[in-house]
């Protein structure tokens, strides 16, 4: 594993190549950084970070998304990655309580933590649309079909139950492909090795060995 940059680094970096004001604004997003990085859960969404340091006068959310806020983003990244996690939102109480043992061994299981956090972020969505339609299934009229042997019966309902639990919903699969789609990779200007890892166009690394692979190999078992 890659050893970890201090963001400090990374802002003086970015300060040695930013215009006077860029460099103003660098160095209030990095206080703001510091001092979230001492909160929990920790939370380094561009949402949640714009808001902090459009209130201490740095740049704002909208500033951050913009393409002209790499700088920002590359400098939230740092110390999402130094803090042990990414940009994305952390889950709330009740994503994780969606969450069902199996879920949480599937998630053990995966070493990266970018990943783990993209999967772990399609299970509990998964998990909701599904309470969801069990909520419809029980306010609904249930037919029996009373032609079958009983044990078949069962056994059918045992295997529909199974696959349910295994397959994604439409919205889910949507949000893979897009995630390592040819079209977000040259938007985001980013380069993928033939070992599944994703670099900027910096040759900095975005998505650790193995990314673009396992995601391909979650759309290939629901036969998308």
């Amino acid at each position: 594993m890659a050893e970890l940059i201090h963001p400090d680094i990374v802002l003086e970096e970015l300060c040695s190549q930013a215009t006077t004001r860029t460099e103003s604004a660098l160095r209030t997003l990095s206080a703001v950084l510091a001092e979230q990085s001492q909160i929990e859960p920790l939370d380094f969404s561009i949402v949640t970070i714009g808001r902090l340091s459009k209130a201490q006068g740095g740049p704002s959310t909208q500033t951050i998304r913009n393409r002209t806020g790499k700088h920002f983003q590359q400098l939230i990244d740092a110390w999402a990655a130094y803090s042990g996690t990414t940009r994305k939102k952390p889950l709330s109480v009740r994503q994780k309580q969606l969450l069902n043992s199996n879920d949480q061994h599937i998630l053990d299981s995966i070493d990266d933590p970018v990943i783990r956090a993209v999967v772990g972020s399609l299970i509990a969505e998964r998990n909701k649309y599904r309470d969801q339609l069990n909520v419809l299934k029980a306010n609904a009229d249930i037919v029996i079909d009373r032609t079958q042997p009983i044990n078949q019966s069962h056994t059918h309902l045992d295997s529909e139950k199974q696959h349910q639990n295994s397959a994604m919903t439409p919205l889910e699969l949507e949000a893979i492909r897009d995630a390592i789609s040819d079209e977000k990779i040259l938007a985001m200007e980013w380069v993928v090795t033939p070992t599944g890892q994703v670099k900027d166009k910096y040759g900095h690394e975005i998505y650790r060995r193995g990314y673009v692979h396992v995601l391909n190999k979650l759309l290939e078992k629901q036969g998308s």
